[in-house]
């Protein structure tokens, strides 16, 4: 069975890892969606690629030492004429994506920054939500794959890599 996975969300046509970009690769046919979690200031799971969102907003500097207020002030659409996005909180994805039948990529992003307490809050959202069927967590972070499998054994990992093995 082949599958098409909507890197980032439409993030050929629309701003990456927004809650338009998914809607969008929905809407295309997709049948799933890798997203990038990471976690702010004050311990909000978010969805964004960069560390550094000086490429992704209007902001600069790192996303880690940004609340979740703060960072919904800057435009994650800044790239593309006439359009305003917000950060998405897994959260809201969360909620989104149970309604539909799209499986769940989601990157953990922490090769660079550890982020104390992701692991057990993105846990929790997908339990909540009752996703757990429609989940994948990867990583380039072995110790990440590690707590996540002794958290939920059921849900697939893929360790990420970005050399040859």
């Amino acid at each position: 069975m082949t599958s098409i996975i909507a890197h980032r969300g439409f993030a050929a046509k629309y701003p990456e890892n927004t809650m338009l970009a998914f809607q969008k690769a929905l809407a295309c046919g997709a049948d799933g969606i890798e997203l990038d979690v990471q976690m702010t200031k004050d311990g909000v799971p978010v969805i964004c690629h960069d560390e550094d969102i000086s490429r992704t907003s209007n902001g600069v500097g790192y996303l880690k030492d940004y609340t979740y207020a703060e960072l919904c002030r800057l435009n994650f659409a800044h790239t593309f004429k006439g359009i305003w996005k917000k950060i998405p909180t897994l959260e809201e994805y969360a909620t989104w994506v149970k309604e539909t039948a799209l499986i769940t990529n989601i990157e953990l992003k922490t090769n660079i920054f550890t982020y104390d307490g992701l692991v057990p809050r993105v846990s929790e959202i997908i339990s909540r939500h009752g996703l757990e069927s429609r989940t994948i967590y990867s990583s380039f972070n072995h110790e990440t794959i590690r707590e996540i499998k002794r958290r939920q054994p059921e849900i697939p990992c893929g360790f990420l890599t970005d050399c040859r093995l």
